[in-house]
Parts: C-alpha cells; structure tokens; sequence
C-alpha cells in the first residue's frame, strides 16, 4: 500500500482486546475501515459481569451486552485458517476476509477435562457465555441443601464458590494446585485466600479429578487422593486455552513487546497472545489487560502503517479484583519469575485490620506488580509505583 495510506484493519475477536484495538484506532481518526468478525453467540458481552452480576441475576444477558462501536462493521462468524502472507482470514462459512493489517484477538477457550468421560445425565457446567450462564440457572434453580462442585480453585472457581455458599449450597472446591493463584498472588496472600477457602468449602488442594460417574440423581468425582465425592452438579473452571488453533498455533501466539506477531501487518492481543521474559511465557485472561493489549497493538498499527509515535514497549500495569466471601483479592501488574516478593509499607494504612499489600520485584530490584488482600486504596498507591 502506498506509504501514508490509512490501512485496512480487521479485528478477529470481538471481545475486551479486539474491542479495545478497534475503539482505540476509531479515537486516533484512523480513515480506513475496520471489520470486526465476532463468534460469540448472541453478539459481545461483558464477560467479567457473567459470574458477577449474570450468574446472581443483579443484571440480564441485554444489560450486559457491549453496544456497537461507531463506525466499526461488525462480521458475525468464526476464524477457520489463517493465510499469512496475504493477511486473509477464512471463515467457517467459506467466506475469506483481507485487510492491510489483522488482529489475532479471538481470546480463549474453557480447558477441557483432558478425556475424561463424562456420563449424559451428570450435570455439567462450564462458564464462558451468557447461555452457560442460563443452563446453570436452569440446572440449580434452587442451592439450598444443594452439593455443588466446582473444578478450580482459580479466579472463576473461587468467585463461584463464593456465589453458592452464599446461596446456601455446600460446595467441593477441587484445585490441582497447593495454593491457589499462586504464580499471581505470591507466597504470603495465596495462602490467605486458602485459609479462607478452607473455612467455607469443601476445600481439596493438590488434586486433580480423575473420573466422574453417575451415582444415581447425582455425579460421583474420584480425585486423584483416592478419595470420591457425590455432588448435585459439576461446574468445570480450571483454566482456558487461547482459542488460535484456526492459526496453525493452538498454544497461542508469540507477540513482541509491541504486540507485533512477527509476520508482515500481524498483531495480536489478550488471551490470545503471549510474551516471553527471562526465559518465562507471559500471558493473560483478565478483562483490563486485554483491553490494554488491545490499545497498545492499534497503536502500534499506527505507527506501523501511519508514522505515528511508537508506543513504546507494553507494559502490564493492569490488574483484576477478586471478590469473594467478603473479602478482595486484587493485584496490579505482574509477579516477576525471576524475582522476589516483600512487604509493602505505604502511608496509608488499608482500613481492614488483617489487610496485607505485596511488591514484586523483577531481579533488578524494580517493582513489577503488587497483590493486596482486602487493601482498600492502599493498592492503588503501591501500583503506582510498578514500572
């Protein structure tokens, strides 16, 4: 294309990180069109809302609906392949889609039960989209008295157990890890949320299950300790895989710190994409850091295609709020794996008496995230000093 001519950008993901990218390249003036092709059913939703605020019916699946963006066509379908050296992109429907420059935002994918067979009449639930949402309604319309196990001990799989207990269900919260989001919130505040996991479920860390039958009305799970639990309804929350297999690349794809893929006019951002430092593959699930990414690649388009300021390396200084059990989990930025972890003293004192903040610090000594545990606005002072 002629130098200084507006490029054509189409967007594959219409959620947090391709939204973001295509508002963003909207807001800079960008005079080019930009297609977005969406598979989630029913149009683009809030999906940090659908456990939060869909799950507890507060809100309905249209108020949580993400309203069109202005002067962005929007493609209902689903990647198939991917022809990289004509940036094309095919859809399951045969149609193929060409722009100047594409975004690989099409996010994740539930992880499966690694082949576990899973009788017809157990109830099994997962939660990615407002339908899952309403097939878990249907299945327990009422939790009291109601055993529920949720498989993960993660972000969604603490936040559902919350929801349940709440409801007055007994929930079996199952997590293969020995702490739970560990790697996200350090050795002193994983342990926190542990304890208070332990206290309001049926908590079983380290294990994995390894079969699920039918025990009557009801889902028998035999965990890899050797011991079997019954439950009422099996909810699966233990992770997502980047949903690129349409790519040739079903682990995700390999970004620079500008968010480029490494081939002519190709960028990709949020959970499908990943970074590397020190050795160690970065990556992420969270709503603002793929809104972030999503930013950071329209304006690295920009520059790419444009000749406008180069935005610079990206760096995760956003976060996520864990709700659960009345207490906040929340962190900002990343736990380095090269580095360490200390105490945060800021001069606000967070207002809850058992509140903790954490730094972590990259080998060289700089501040590269912290965790609070039930922090109040002491986080945001220690946030901002991440690099």
């Amino acid at each position: 294309m002629p130098e200084g001519t507006p490029p054509t950008v189409l967007v594959v993901g219409g959620g947090a990180a391709g939204r973001a990218c295509a508002q963003e390249l909207r807001r800079s003036r960008l005079a080019g069109s930009i297609q977005i092709v969406d598979a989630e059913p029913g149009g683009p939703i809030d999906r940090t809302l659908l456990d939060k605020a869909l799950l507890p019916g507060l809100l309905t699946r249209e108020q949580i609906a993400l309203p069109p963006i202005e002067e962005v066509a929007v493609t209902a379908g689903e990647a198939m392949a991917a022809d990289f050296d004509t940036r094309t992109v095919e859809l399951c429907d045969g149609r193929r889609l060409t722009a100047d420059a594409v975004v690989i935002a099409s996010g994740a994918v539930p992880r499966s039960l690694n082949g576990i067979s899973v009788p017809s009449h157990v109830r099994l639930h997962r939660l990615h989209t407002a339908d899952d949402v309403e097939a878990l309604q249907e299945s327990i319309p009422q939790a009291v008295g109601r055993r529920v196990a949720v498989i993960g001990a993660g972000f969604s799989g603490t936040e559902l157990a919350s929801h349940y207990v709440a409801a007055g269900a007994e929930v079996v919260l199952v997590g293969r890890s020995v702490l739970p989001l560990e790697a996200a919130l350090g050795t002193e505040i994983s342990p926190r949320l542990a304890a208070l996991l332990r206290e309001r479920t049926d908590l079983r860390l380290g294990t994995t299950v390894q079969a699920i039958a039918s025990c009557g009305a009801r889902a028998r799970l035999s965990l890899s300790d050797g011991s079997s639990v019954e439950v009422d309804a099996v909810i699966v929350a233990h992770g997502s895989v980047p949903a690129t297999a349409w790519t040739g690349s079903p682990e995700g794809i390999r970004v620079d710190d500008r968010l480029r893929t490494g081939e002519r006019g190709w960028y990709a951002a949020g959970s499908a994409a990943y970074m590397v430092s020190d050795g160690m593959r970065l990556t992420t699930d969270h709503w603002n850091a793929a809104i972030a990414q999503g930013e950071h690649a329209a304006r690295t388009i920009l520059h790419d295609f444009l000749g406008a300021e180069d935005p610079g390396p990206y760096r995760p200084t956003t976060g996520f709020n864990l709700r659960a059990f009345g207490s906040t989990i929340s962190v900002r930025g990343l736990r380095s794996p090269s580095g360490s972890e200390r105490a945060a003293v800021w001069p606000t004192e967070p207002a809850h008496p058992n509140a903790m903040l954490t730094e972590f610090v990259d080998a060289h000594g700089v501040v590269t995230g912290v965790a609070g545990f039930n922090a109040g606005p002491a986080l945001a002072q220690a946030a901002s000093s991440i690099v």
